[in-house]
């Protein structure tokens, strides 16, 4: 298959479904503004040329249009059996407006959560988008019916194929590889380390994080809270973070990691952790908790409809209301007086990540899925 992706290529998500289909023999191409490093050798990057500041300052809506017509273009060149999205209020509306049939879009979360109740003209932009697919898919039942409700998209064209984690990456293990890291971030076996897995962004809510743990450390000061920066670009969010670490006294129990992690060192920080905070304001169920839930920590997370697909509180997780520091510290609290909880949660969560998460299984099935499609390959 000639497969064509619209989607952030700067992400570590967009790259691991490229490389797979590139290295199972699919010619693969990537349309976006920005790649980070790690492609496959085989796959081919367009890149789309951004306007001058001063005109996108002037018209968005003219720099958009001046995308749609690249993106279009592109797309006739490449000439592809299967055009697929990814984030649906940007890469997947360019997608749509190419007007190439098959396309499948793939909805990450905020882009169908978040976006269209914040604008007028982000809920176009999805129902628009929606409209255009023959197929969009999601990670999850929950927002396969969100999409279902929310924007009348008939469930015979939404599709929920998890992701999943790579198991032979996210397992327990790694014990050389945690004593480096703890011995660079400065924590021992002693320390018991919390981990924000999420990108500091607005939507992730990481200040409540930061806000729970003088509550915390007034009981044991030798807790030690891991936040990721990540690909976020939010400097004034960021800035937030660091000035109320300051502000509360609590800054030698923050560790901050100013840059984006492979797989496999982040495979080592779930290893190096005995509890993971995700408390955004809407989300699939994410990646990050999931490969948590592999390796062993336990998940610590807002009390959102779509995690209760595979989480109950207290029995493999704990739900928490995530605008209430002192209900974040108590959870955590719990799980330090309680160290018997971490492998007891495991043996329930790895069960799960095997059975439903499997990225090699579910990859198999999204190839599967495309081969369907590519019947249907034609213009408007």
């Amino acid at each position: 298959m000639r497969i064509c992706y619209v989607a952030d290529g700067a992400s570590i998500h967009t790259q691991r479904w490229l490389n797979y289909f590139a290295q199972k023999g699919h010619e693969v191409h990537l349309i976006c503004w920005k790649a980070m490093s790690g492609y496959d050798d085989s796959i081919r990057i367009h890149l789309l040329t951004r306007l001058a500041p001063k005109i996108w300052a002037a018209s968005q809506y003219l720099s958009f249009l001046f995308w749609i017509i690249q993106v279009r273009r592109l797309i006739r060149r490449i000439k592809p059996d299967i055009v697929d999205g990814h984030f649906i209020t940007v890469y997947g509306f360019l997608a749509a407006c190419s007007g190439f049939h098959p396309l499948v879009l793939t909805a990450w979360g905020s882009d169908v959560l978040v976006a269209p109740k914040n604008s007028i003209i982000g809920r176009f932009t999805v129902r628009f988008a929606l409209r255009k697919a023959n197929l969009t898919l999601t990670t999850s039942q929950y927002l396969r019916g969100y999409l279902h409700r929310e924007f009348g998209l008939p469930q015979d064209r939404i599709r929920a194929i998890p992701w999943g984690s790579d198991l032979r990456i996210f397992h327990k293990g790694y014990e050389t590889e945690v004593k480096e890291l703890r011995a660079e971030l400065g924590t021992g076996d002693s320390n018991f380390v919390i981990l924000s897995p999420r990108h500091m962004r607005d939507n992730y809510r990481i200040e409540y994080i930061v806000q729970a743990v003088p509550y915390i450390v007034a009981k044991y000061p030798n807790v030690i809270v891991i936040l990721l920066k990540g690909a976020a670009q939010d400097s004034e969010y960021e800035s937030k973070i660091d000035n109320l670490s300051m502000k509360l006294g609590i800054a030698q129990n923050i560790r901050v990691i100013r840059r984006e992690l492979r797989p496999q060192e982040m495979a080592v920080l779930y290893n190096a952790s005995n509890a993971l905070i995700s408390i955004p304001k809407a989300d699939q169920f994410s990646a990050c908790i999931q490969e948590g839930m592999a390796c062993g920590v336990i998940p610590i997370v807002a009390d959102l409809e779509v995690y209760h697909q595979y989480l109950t509180d207290g029995e493999n997780a704990f739900f928490i209301n995530p605008e209430n520091p002192e209900d974040i510290a108590q959870k955590v609290i719990c799980c330090i007086e309680h160290p018997g909880l971490k492998e007891r949660f495991y043996e329930i969560n790895r069960k799960i990540i095997e059975e439903k998460e499997d990225w090699d299984k579910n990859a198999r099935k999204m190839e599967e899925l495309y081969v369907s499609l590519t019947q249907e390959s034609r213009w408007e």
